[in-house]
């Protein structure tokens, strides 16, 4: 049986990210899920935003699922209820299995023993080699504890086969586009195909007959295509004489095989013992394998329930979101119309202005400057934010977007909070926070400076910035810094790739020019 693919694909490398607590991506979950009782909720969210993908087609792939389950009202809440309790379903089994071979051990000890040491395959053989076969019969004493539990197990394999189908029919409800969805939609077809018309009769068949009414031969046909120790059990079918096989050839297609005549109970048990241990292994296999399935589609439908609930706190808002477009990191443009911080919005904490963005392979640089408290350093946090969000394959709040994959987002937000700071202990900081960074740098990464240099004189704060931006602009990296000094903003006017901007209260941004 082929592992089934899920929705999620196999998981790329992760970009990194530096200053994960400047940008408060710790406090957008608890915003999403504000009560007490989602701290696993919110500590999923926090593990997904500290992990943007870098892979397009993977940040396309989730987006797109994402779609789906946005517009099919009540497809996740039955795909999650599905599979909601495939751990609880398997200690339940376990649990089930355990009942009957204590219920063995109060009627055989030393075969209850055996059963808990060893598995199948290996107490089959410790049967042969220590149990002469009962001449009153093959179906009783081993063979008979082995029936119950393979009875057990097909019980287990039938109510899982139902919820599969189950499954198939939610999928089959709902119109879907997202290629990942429809690819596991038909995979679940596939799987069930496989199992209706083989396992399924099979195990209905087991179940509805009596253990000791088995014979060789119903055992046998149940299995025809297994093997013992190299020795195809069919091979205990024998053809009928010649004259009686053209009898029956006329009142049927085929002849009947049946078991050789010289063949004794004594001479099938061994063999009638290894194939139930078969059909034994093959039932936990598929007990599994669909134990598996519902067990994976539950975590992976995690995501796209955060992003279902982060989707809705937003329209609770009255917030225009979308998914970003995202393209290959060479593209190296990030346009971004009417941008909003998700934070500022959701909290109330903020000056609720959007802003327009714009970087291009020309112009891969913004240096934005104004006076304190104007917004300067939440735009900071919105650009981050909003290329995080889009890379893990979330909305972003703007009316319309195109960000290139970044391979990478560092930040570095100078500590303004304590007046009372020593200046060189701050430069000694924000130079140890800077190199950090250019140590980890990679081409298309995205730089977030904030008020960097300002405690030095205006001379050396201008050279170190301007040999910074030289090196990340040679090297095809984005940034956005800011500063509340005029003059530091104007040194970087008509400097190649780089973009001047100046902001002041309750306006946008408006790129500065010389006087």
């Amino acid at each position: 049986m082929s592992k089934i693919q899920l929705l999620e694909l196999v998981p790329d490398d992760c970009i990194k990210i530096l200053g994960a607590e400047d940008l408060r991506l710790n406090a957008l979950p608890s915003l999403i899920y504000p009560d007490e009782a989602d701290e696993e909720k919110r500590a999923y969210a926090e593990s997904v935003l500290r992990a943007p993908l870098s892979k397009t087609e993977n940040i396309a792939h989730r987006r797109e699922i994402a779609r789906d389950f946005l517009s099919s009202e009540g497809l996740l809440d039955k795909l999650e209820d599905i599979s909601r309790d495939a751990d609880d379903y398997r200690k339940e089994w376990q649990e089930e299995r355990r009942q009957l071979i204590a219920q063995r051990h109060q009627d055989d000890p030393a075969q209850a023993a055996a059963s808990e040491q060893t598995d199948a395959a290996s107490e089959a053989d410790d049967v042969q080699k220590n149990d002469q076969p009962r001449s009153s019969g093959w179906a009783s004493g081993p063979a008979s504890a082995k029936l119950d539990m393979v009875k057990l197990n097909l019980r287990r394999f039938l109510e899982l086969s139902d919820r599969l189908h189950k499954l198939i029919d939610y999928l089959a409800s709902y119109t879907l586009y997202a290629e990942g969805l429809l690819e596991f939609k038909e995979t679940c077809i596939k799987m069930y195909a496989s199992f209706a018309f083989s396992d399924v009769p099979r195990a209905v068949k087991l179940l509805e007959t009596d253990v000791n009414d088995f014979t060789a031969e119903l055992l046998l046909g149940l299995n025809e295509n297994l093997a013992v120790e190299s020795v195809n059990l069919n091979m205990l079918y024998t053809q009928k004489d010649a004259p009686e096989r053209d009898r029956e050839l006329s009142d049927a297609d085929n002849s009947c095989p049946s078991i050789a005549d010289d063949l004794s109970i004594d001479a099938l048990s061994p063999l009638l013992l290894a194939s139930i241990d078969a059909l034994g292994d093959k039932t936990v296999e598929s007990c599994e394998e669909l134990i598996g399935l519902f067990r994976e589609l539950r975590q992976e439908l995690r995501f796209y329930r955060f992003c279902y609930d982060f989707c809705k706190t937003l329209g609770a808002a009255g917030v225009r979101y979308i998914f970003p477009q995202v393209t290959e990191a060479e593209s190296a443009v990030t346009s971004i119309l009417a941008l909003s911080d998700p934070f500022e919005v959701l909290s109330g904490k903020g000056f609720g202005v959007s802003h327009d963005i714009l970087l291009t392979p020309e112009r891969s640089g913004i240096v934005v400057t104004g006076p304190g408290g104007v917004g300067k350093t939440a735009l900071l946090r919105a650009v981050c934010t909003a290329q995080i969000l889009a890379q893990c394959g979330l909305p972003v709040i703007c009316r319309d977007a195109s960000l290139s994959v970044k391979s990478g987002i560092f930040v570095c937000f100078t500590d303004v909070s304590d007046p009372d700071r020593d200046p060189l202990s701050r430069f000694e900081s924000e130079a140890q926070a800077i190199a950090k960074i250019i140590d980890s740098l990679t081409p298309y990464a995205l730089v977030a400076l904030n008020e960097l240099f300002e405690t030095v004189n205006f001379a050396d704060a201008s050279d170190a910035l301007y040999n910074i931006f030289s090196v990340m602009t040679q090297h095809n990296i984005a940034f956005f810094a800011t500063t509340h000094m005029p003059r530091l903003a104007e040194r970087f006017i008509e400097v190649d790739r780089i973009t001047a901007m100046s902001m002041s209260h309750g306006s946008r941004l408006e790129p500065m020019n010389n006087h």
